[in-house]
């Protein structure tokens, strides 16, 4: 028997939050959205960031600065 396959909605995070779940001010989340780097999904006079892609996106960041110190 074959199991259906479902997909779960990411976790959303209120971008009202940020601060406490990523350690980065809301204004930071919206600049890193202007500049493509992260989506701000709107739900009503809400806004949500999936955590995945900011956590990806720091990640990134600080591998970045890394290899820029090392001369990489």
């Amino acid at each position: 028997m074959a199991h259906a396959q479902t997909h779960q909605a990411p976790i959303m995070v209120r971008v009202s939050q940020a601060k406490a779940a990523f350690g980065v001010h809301r204004a930071t989340l919206y600049r890193w959205a202007a500049d493509k780097h992260i989506k701000i999904h709107k739900r009503g006079s809400m806004s949500f960031v999936d955590p995945n892609e900011v956590r990806a996106f720091i990640m990134g960041e600080q591998l970045g600065e890394q290899a820029a110190e090392s001369g990489i």
